[in-house]
């Protein structure tokens, strides 16, 4: 299966432009590695691959010197894969529009706008497959294929300050997958919201992005970083916010719990994790929640007999923390409320359903660590309920398990709110 439009491990423009101002921050205040507070600062190796004296290198060998500080910094066996290839941001257009052809078939997107219609996260007339090629599109700076262990990088100048930490971040993922299978993840395709699939795409990209902003602190000049952080973002009129804070999550709460392991045991301890990943976004948020093997509470299946109802099933999934918090945030609450609102998440599972007429719903089952932790996601909820553009109803069926019926009308709700 093409990896491209179902699993894109890749470095997106906002996020590169994220990192690189933390390390301008950071270098600006002294500090010598850019992620996390350091027990023991360790001293990066030299470039093991220089030109001879006064000569340009050549792009092989640029590039074999990115791969073997890489492999030093990351403590992993270099890895065997082919010569990396530059393409013109047009070439990227034309290779997503074909995999998302290919890999994103019509009853999938169609599941998947049933979903996000119904959580109020887009409208009738928006189509998750478009406005996801839109982003990515407009977004994705180089990816690695792990079907075929070769990387591309989105380039119209050659090997750019960009180009380069853009290198350090995908040659991360080719020594991730020699060492640990990239497909162990088990990935969701993009646009899904799984939560475990979710965390374990954060430890991917975290351990990625925490690679290459320790390499750019290392081997990039001030000059070079200015640069990559002034590049223009890439326009994403149209594409809803929560997209936006979806496609960051992997990077950037991905990034904080691996610098938090690096911290604690270097990249042995990160090593550590990719067998035993998180199984939660709550894990990748709160370092703790992993530590202690805080697991999600598992959620039975909604009954089918729903059926009888005049629905079919689209999509059963788990929502998660990181989603609520986006969710709520998106529909006005105050992103830190939505946080906190978030935050207690014990499990939870999400019921996609769909009409014969078109009409779409949604049932999220949500169990909390406590009933206080109820309190605040309910008083949250009634705060987004005001802006909903779609009929919602919550229901309290214990001190710690709610249930959200949204609908695209309100004789939907009625039907599965008796």
């Amino acid at each position: 299966m093409p990896p491209l439009a179902r699993r894109l491990i890749a470095i997106v423009t906002l996020i590169l432009a994220l990192a690189v101002i933390a390390v301008l921050t950071l270098r600006a205040f002294g500090v010598p590695i850019a992620i996390g507070p350091l027990a023991s600062p360790t001293p990066l190796p030299a470039p093991s691959v220089r030109p001879s004296a006064g000569a340009s290198p050549t792009l092989e060998e640029a590039l074999a010197a990115i791969e073997a500080d890489v492999a030093d910094l990351r403590d992993l066996p270099q890895a065997d894969i082919d010569p990396a290839e530059f393409v013109t941001r047009a070439e990227l257009e034309r290779r997503l529009a074909e995999q998302f052809a290919e890999d994103y078939p019509a009853d999938e997107v169609g599941a998947d706008n049933a979903l996000f219609r119904a959580l109020g996260l887009l409208t009738a007339d928006q189509d998750i497959a478009a406005l996801q090629l839109q982003l990515l599109t407009g977004q994705v700076l180089g990816y690695y294929d792990d079907a075929n262990q070769s990387m591309v990088i989105v380039s119209e100048a050659g090997l750019t300050p960009e180009a380069q930490v853009t290198y350090a971040h995908e040659y991360t993922h080719a020594l991730q997958d020699a060492a640990f299978g990239i497909d162990t993840m088990n990935l969701e395709p993009i646009g899904r919201i799984g939560d475990g699939a979710f965390a374990r795409l954060g430890l991917v990209e975290g351990d990625a992005t925490t690679s290459m902003v320790l390499w750019a602190v290392d081997h990039l000049r001030v000059e070079d970083l200015l640069e990559i952080s002034q590049t223009p973002l890439p326009d994403t009129t149209g594409v809803p916010d929560w997209m936006i804070r979806q496609l960051e999550f992997p990077y950037v709460a991905g990034s904080e719990f691996v610098s938090q392991l690096y911290a604690q045991g270097g990249f042995a301890a990160v090593d550590e994790v990719w067998a035993d990943p998180p199984a939660s976004t709550e894990q990748v948020l709160h370092l703790r929640a992993y530590v202690e093997n805080e697991l999600p509470i598992a959620i039975p299946e909604i009954d089918p007999d729903i059926r009888a109802l005049g629905v079919d099933i689209a999509q059963d999934t788990t929502f998660g923390e990181a989603m609520i918090g986006i969710w709520l945030a998106y529909h006005g609450v105050d992103q830190s409320d939505a946080d906190t609102a978030a935050a207690g998440w014990g499990g939870d599972r999400i019921t996609a359903l769909l009409t014969p007429e078109g009409e779409s719903a949604v049932i999220l089952r949500v169990v909390w660590d406590s009933a206080v932790d109820a309190d605040q996601f309910a008083a949250a909820y009634a705060d987004a309920l005001t802006a909903l553009p779609v009929f919602g109803q919550l229901d309290r069926v214990s001190e710690t398990e709610i249930v959200v019926t949204q609908a695209s009308s309100q004789g939907l709700l009625d039907t599965l709110t008796p």
